[in-house]
């Protein structure tokens, strides 16, 4: 039988200007989203989930696995690209950063991390989890970039376009195979894209 990885964007969360966005919890309609998306999932053979520990990552989590009665494992690869001395900039400058981070992988462009290193740990992080459940489908809950920078290069894919298709109203992509596993990535995000 198959193995599938199940990547899944954080929700909506409560943007707050002066907080940096590891902080960030989620909104009331973010937490909904979360709980309403638990019911797309309940088809999955997961055993637990895996989760970046940034806060809204993991709230979204814990409030799928309740709903699944699954186990959450933090796993700090997971955690989104490393920007924390960005700061919160205007859309414009946001998405023009990540167009330097994505076009230019191998190098530290924008943030304090580049593609490549963003690739490296979250693929030792699937790797990990594998090892550690090597039968069942794997479900990760991360954020937008780093997402989008794991799953298109593994589905040999625009980062870029990855990346912009994950939309405020983004649901459910599901693409090639690659290491006989089926991707599929379900977005939740509003306002600003912040990760």
């Amino acid at each position: 039988m198959e193995s599938r990885i199940v990547l899944v964007r954080h929700s909506l969360p409560s943007i707050e200007g002066d907080t940096p966005s590891i902080d960030w919890r989620l909104s009331a309609p973010g937490k909904a989203a979360a709980i309403e998306l638990a019911k797309y999932l309940s088809g999955f053979r997961v055993k637990e989930i895996r989760s970046s520990p940034e806060k809204k990552a993991h709230q979204t989590a814990a409030l799928i696995a309740d709903r699944l009665a699954l186990p959450v494992c933090l796993d700090s690869d997971l955690r989104e690209h490393d920007r924390s001395k960005v700061g919160y900039i205007a859309r414009t400058d946001f998405e023009a950063g990540i167009t330097r981070l994505l076009e230019h992988p191998h190098q530290l462009t924008f943030g304090d991390e580049s593609a490549d290193a963003v690739f490296n740990r979250m693929d030792q992080a699937v790797a990990r989890a594998r090892k550690a459940r090597p039968s069942g489908d794997l479900m990760i809950v991360t954020h937008g970039t780093a997402m989008s920078i794991y799953a298109a290069r593994v589905l040999r894919v625009d980062p870029l376009a990855f990346w912009r298709s994950l939309s405020p109203h983004a649901d459910c992509r599901s693409a090639g195979r690659e290491r006989n596993e089926d991707y599929r990535c379900t977005g939740h995000s509003g306002g600003p894209m912040t990760d």
